[in-house]
């Protein structure tokens, strides 16, 4: 016996991976026999998995000469598996968003020669074997005919179907496959087969001959009971109608067709009526019940296989549903902008569920606009946007047309164009977040498509996810503008900088995180009693709590600098200030300096400064010299018996003073960090720039040693003395 077994993590794509490894693996062992039936029972019990166990799984496939056997083990035997037992394939299960009890298990009773759950102490193990030579099985078995009804061995009319049969044709094969056998055995001028849809509210058309609307063949075809069956319901047995003409289907599709009379067989599993196979004629009275009983034979024959790959395409449809909101949801999340929300929304919805979107908002102040139209045929573009404008669309969650051919021939619009809008159906479902609504969303279909009720449930989900990723984006708006004025009434406006005499100077700011513009860094130039003020600061940490205590200092500052206090006197009055805030842990530094006219007589300024436990100032001669200047004292915030010097420093004409936050010596370049000495390199080769030209050096120089590596705020003060 061969075995192989591989791990796999609980991700969405695992059900994919699962497939491949048990394909290629079969495919490299060059197995026989049914490899299809396995891949859809690995991928199906992947999937359950991945979604009810939540852990990771491990896939073993063992392989003898007649059989192929896999079993898919997971972590948590304590998620039970539903209805562990033999199950009856019931599409009511599976008509909804929930599985009701497990289709894996019900696909694996179909078609497995055997399977079986089995619980451990640490794992749980779903297994399945297939013989390359399906064994007699009661769940393969025809079922038996109703009474009245007798089984011949084969009858000769359905020896092809049987081939058709063996050679495992796809669904849509079959059923074009079936319903020319059943016409040609039956002597009949038309046939049809009905399957009911997921959510069994309508019946559906998926396969005829010799029965046309408008030219196009009966497929795809949606309808409702009493417009195709010959009574109020399908019968569990076969069904002769003499005559259309006087039956309740004379209002329906078959007598429009100039159909006379119809035999119709059901196809029966498990009890349950999941279709229906008819044969019309052009005469009428003309079955008899040997007829009803050769079309209940075929009926009886294909009734399973139909339902086994019915409900394989339910499963496949609805695991597509799920990868569509999935990756919807991944892309509206990976968006803050509300505009591109909705472009994003009307692009996916006319790649997936329909042939036009059209989403519409609704401001705060209730104001409604249309915001995005896409069309499949962008030709059309503009003539939707401008009928959407005119005629604006009511909400409907069932699909309809939004407005009747007389409300658009009064548009003037395209004749094609009109006939795809009015006959075609729509839905419009409100964009609901939190209790109010953002807008609405529109899709609509040519006049030839319909929406099925699962397209309808999709479309319904999809909304609330563009509701709340539009609230989000609408919420992030909202922070970034209260973020944005508050970060401008913590920093001077450009506009109101003093015009210091003989000094040109630049100020610089970043916060780290660009989508939150409200940082701990700060810097301040101002005019107070006759003198030029100067302060650089940066608060422990980041967001709202930092700019509190920026707005603090800032403000408290310059009210005692225009006091006239010295600049040891103001820090000391501020370092009590943040201490009787209560912000222990929000602590300060601070390079604060005041510069007046030096009295030497040399020209140049003297600064008059403290350095409360902030990055020393670096002085640039014309040289290219840099140098440190002045001491550090301690931070402010942090204790209260402390004291603060004012230091006198003479800076001469054609001198340049860099003082910098932390933000900037701390760049780092993976291990690596810029430190002092990189800054003083960068700054020695500033001689001769203007104060802005400084500041867009060292900027230009950080990016480059290292992109995009922002871990603090960033600030920068340049003063050059003229």
């Amino acid at each position: 016996m061969k075995v192989a077994r591989r791990e796999f993590p609980p991700a969405p794509e695992t059900a994919a991976a699962a497939r491949d490894f048990v394909h290629g693996t079969l495919l490299a062992w060059e197995a026989s026999g049914p490899i299809d039936d396995v891949i859809l029972l690995v991928s199906e019990l992947a999937t359950n998995a991945v979604i009810h166990a939540r852990s990771a799984l491990e896939v073993t496939v063992r392989r003898d000469r007649t059989s192929t056997e896999v079993t898919v083990t997971d972590s948590a035997p304590e998620r039970a598996v539903p209805q562990a037992g033999p199950l009856s394939v019931d599409a009511s299960a599976v008509s909804g968003n929930e599985r009701g009890g497990g289709l894996g298990l019900a696909l694996a009773s179909a078609i497995a020669s055997s399977w079986g759950v089995s619980y451990g102490r640490g794992d749980k193990a779903v297994w399945f074997r297939i013989e390359d030579t399906p064994e007699k099985h009661p769940s393969l078995e025809a079922p038996p005919l109703r009474k009245g009804l007798s089984r011949p061995s084969r009858p000769t009319p359905w020896a092809p179907l049987d081939a058709a049969l063996s050679s495992r044709l796809r669904l849509p094969q079959l059923l074009e496959r079936t319903v020319e056998y059943a016409a040609s055995a039956l002597g009949g001028d038309a046939a049809y087969i009905t399957l009911a849809t997921s959510d069994e509210t309508m019946w559906e058309v998926r396969a005829a001959v010799g029965l046309t609307r408008g030219g196009a063949p009966w497929r795809s075809l949606r309808v409702r009971t009493e417009e195709i069956f010959p009574s109020a319901a399908p019968e569990p047995i076969a069904v002769i109608n003499d005559d259309l003409m006087i039956a309740r289907t004379g209002r329906g599709r078959l007598s429009r067709a100039g159909m006379r009379s119809l035999v119709t067989a059901p196809l029966i599993v498990d009890g349950r009526v999941t279709g229906l196979l008819g044969v019309a004629s052009k005469r009428a009275r003309h079955f008899g019940p040997s007829a009803a009983k050769r079309l209940q034979e075929g009926a009886d024959l294909i009734a399973l296989p139909v339902e086994r790959s019915r409900l394989a395409e339910v499963e496949l449809s609805r695991r597509a549903s799920l990868s569509f909101l999935a990756e919807a949801s991944d892309l509206l999340a990976g968006t803050l902008d509300e505009r591109m929300t909705g472009a994003l929304a009307a692009q996916l919805i006319t790649s997936r569920l329909g042939r036009w979107c059209a989403i519409e908002t609704i401001n705060e102040m209730g104001v409604s606009r249309l915001t995005h139209v896409v069309h499949g045929d962008e030709n059309y573009n503009d003539i939707l946007r401008a009928l959407l404008t005119g005629l604006p669309p009511h909400e409907q969650r069932e699909p309809q047309p939004l407005w009747s051919p007389a409300e658009l021939a009064k548009e003037g619009l395209d004749e094609q164009l009109v006939r795809d809008l009015a006959s075609g159906p729509a839905i419009c479902i409100p964009l609901v977040a939190h209790g109010r609504t953002l807008g609405r969303m529109t899709i609509g279909k040519n006049e030839t498509d319909d929406f099925t009720r699962e397209e309808v449930d999709v479309a319904d989900d999809l909304s609330r996810r563009v509701a709340s990723a539009m609230e989000n984006a609408r919420l992030h708006e909202k922070q970034a503008a209260m973020s944005q004025a508050l970060q401008r009434s913590l920093l001077p406006a450009k506009e109101k900088e003093p015009v210091i005499p003989n000094v040109d100077h630049a100020v610089f700011y970043r916060p780290a995180d660009e989508r939150n513009v409200v940082g701990g860094d700060f810097y301040d130039v101002f005019a107070a009693s006759g003198r030029w003020c100067f302060a650089i600061g940066d608060v422990c940490g980041t967001g709202p709590e930092a700019a509190a205590v920026t707005g603090l200092a800032r403000h408290t500052l310059r009210a005692l600098a225009k006091e006239g206090f010295t600049p040891s006197h103001i820090m000391q009055r501020l370092n009590m200030a943040i201490l009787d805030e209560n912000t222990s842990t929000r602590f300060l530094t601070m390079l604060y300096g005041e510069m007046t006219p030096a009295t030497d007589g040399g020209g140049g300024m003297r600064l008059r400064m403290v350095s409360a436990g902030h990055p020393l100032p670096l002085r640039l001669n014309q040289k290219g010299e840099v140098a440190q200047f002045g001491a550090s004292q301690p931070l402010l915030g942090a204790f209260e018996d402390v004291e603060f010097t004012t230091e006198n420093v003479d800076i001469r004409p054609g001198e340049v003073v860099l003082a910098v936050t932390d933000g900037v010596t701390e760049r780092r370049n993976n291990t690596d960090m810029l430190g002092d000495e990189g800054l003083e390199r960068i700054f020695s080769g500033c001689a001769g720039l203007t104060a802005q030209a400084v500041i867009s050096r060292i900027d230009r120089e950080l990016e480059e040693y290292a992109p995009g590596g922002r871990g603090d705020d960033t600030a920068m003060l340049v003063l050059r003395f003229l």
